[in-house]
């Protein structure tokens, strides 16, 4: 494989169209509506030869739980061919490292980033209160039982 990872960040590309095949063939969306709000939020896209291995996303959420700050969203979505160790820790540290470069910037309000992790394969497999390569840590469980992690940008202030 040899996998290319592209930032597409506010980029209105042909691959967003893409990227909406890649997500209706998945079935992971139940609208159109859906999928066409989520293209918008891409930031990274990881392409193996012309085909879309992984996809991420994020948008600017305020967090009433947390201090009312706002935090990036992150949502990632590798397709199952590809779910291999490694893909995801990838694309989710370029994410971070470029949502934490939009702080840093003064381009973005977030503080860092919060993530529900819904695959139950890796809440069984990544039990680590703070993951290794993303530092994302636990902070708790949603009401359907699903992992939140949780990441603040270096310097960041509550």
């Amino acid at each position: 494989m040899n996998i290319v990872f592209k930032n597409v960040w506010q980029l209105d590309t042909s691959i967003r169209e893409d990227v909406k095949s890649f997500w209706r063939k998945l079935q992971v969306m139940s609208s159109e509506s859906e999928i066409e709000a989520r293209s918008r939020q891409l930031v990274f896209v990881a392409i193996d030869d012309g085909k879309i291995a992984g996809v991420t996303t994020a948008h600017e959420a305020r967090v009433p739980r947390l201090n009312n700050n706002f935090f990036f969203n992150f949502r990632t979505l590798i397709h199952p061919a590809y779910r291999m160790p490694g893909l995801v820790d990838k694309l989710a540290v370029l994410t971070r490292d470029f949502l934490e470069g939009l702080y840093h910037s003064r381009q973005s309000e977030c503080i860092g980033i919060v993530s529900i992790i819904e695959n139950e394969q890796l809440k069984m497999l990544k039990r680590n209160a703070i993951y290794p390569s993303t530092e994302f840590m636990f902070v708790g469980l949603t009401k359907q039982g699903h992992h939140i992690r949780l990441y603040y940008f270096k310097g960041a202030k509550i």
